[in-house]
């Protein structure tokens, strides 16, 4: 039987306020990305290729460009959420799991562009998985557990933003 262990600490005190990625003051009302070509508009990003492909072919008129809050996150290393996967199972199902992580940074991304993954580094017994989102490394240990049992614990941080997750199972 899975286990799930949360170990909230209080109540989060961070706002969204205080991501030093999130802009402080108003950008241009339409911007691009040019390393992921999401689109800004109204404050909200999003992915979109005709729109993306439309925008950069206008000359003088198209779109300001500059990098999503999720690919700065990236270039700078800035981890807000940590998935270890380890144990037996993981060593013999490395490959499927490693897919089933992928296709859930897809899925999440169709909901929130600037969730993604940093990087995936394999160890003797398993890997980490680094995420610019908590939500996104929530959603990976909940979607690892659905799909191979173990036992998932979750650990907020009480004064930053990061989670760590992890996830167990011996053969």
């Amino acid at each position: 039987m899975a286990r799930i262990m949360y170990s909230p600490a209080h109540k989060k005190n961070v706002t969204r306020e205080t991501d030093p990625y999130l802009p402080k003051k108003t950008a241009p009302s339409v911007s691009v990305c040019p390393e992921c070509r999401a689109i800004c508009r109204n404050k909200r990003w999003h992915l979109d290729e005709k729109e993306f492909a439309a925008l950069t072919r206008k000359k003088g008129g198209g779109a300001a460009r500059r990098r999503c809050p999720a690919c700065r996150k990236i270039a700078d290393g800035f981890i807000a959420g940590v998935v270890t996967i380890r144990g037996g199972f993981a060593r013999e199902h490395r490959e499927e799991i490693r897919n089933l992580v992928r296709n859930e940074e897809k899925r999440a991304m169709g909901f929130n562009p600037l969730a993604r993954i940093i990087r995936l580094t394999e160890h003797e017994d398993g890997f980490e998985v680094s995420t610019t989102a908590e939500k996104l490394a929530q959603r990976i240990g909940r979607e690892v557990r659905k799909a191979c049992s173990g036992t998932l614990t979750y650990k907020w941080s009480e004064d930053s933003k990061l989670l760590r997750v992890n996830w167990v199972r011996e053969a």
